[in-house]
């Protein structure tokens, strides 16, 4: 297995990958990932069994408490971006069981670690708050304005947050 960064060159692979994992209400379009990258690339990578491509995250700073648009076309790193915002992690399924998405995880969270960032936050999707909270992961207590950003990722998003007590 190898993690390297996510570039522009992979978006087809990215677009790959998320259809063999999501609902298609949870596609979203290469010039949404072109734009996340565009906006900040250094949280996000790819994995690759055999030259592969069979995973990937995408995460970037972010305000904790604040949720990026789905399927968005612009993005800019708010200037108060105290957090890291894990926006997808997803690996194939002939990929899992096999420590994709743990490995991708801890770089994710390594790099941020790496860069001074102790939070990290996401939004949990179909049915996946379960295995963020066996990564250490929380239920954010959300009021109306939370509640809103979450209608948008559907029935049962739950906002989820770790923060690093090491650091």
């Amino acid at each position: 297995m190898r993690i390297r960064a996510l570039s522009h060159s992979d978006l087809a692979d990215v677009a790959r990958i998320q259809r063999e994992c999501y609902g298609h209400g949870f596609i979203e379009s290469v010039d949404s990932f072109a734009a996340k990258l565009a906006a900040n690339a250094e949280f996000s990578f790819l994995a690759t069994r055999q030259n592969v491509a069979v995973g990937y995250a995408v995460a970037f700073p972010w305000a904790f408490g604040e949720i990026p648009a789905l399927n968005g076309l612009e993005y800019s790193i708010p200037p108060n971006a105290d957090s890291l915002y894990i926006h997808d992690i997803a690996v194939v399924p002939t990929a899992r069981g096999t420590g994709t998405a743990r490995l991708l995880l801890d770089t994710v969270l390594s790099t941020a670690r790496s860069k001074g960032y102790r939070r990290a936050f996401l939004v949990a999707v179909q049915g996946a708050a379960a295995y963020w909270r066996r990564h250490g992961f929380e239920p954010v207590p959300h009021d109306e304005k939370l509640a809103r950003y979450l209608a948008a990722y559907g029935e049962g998003a739950v906002c989820m947050t770790s923060v690093d007590e090491t650091g």
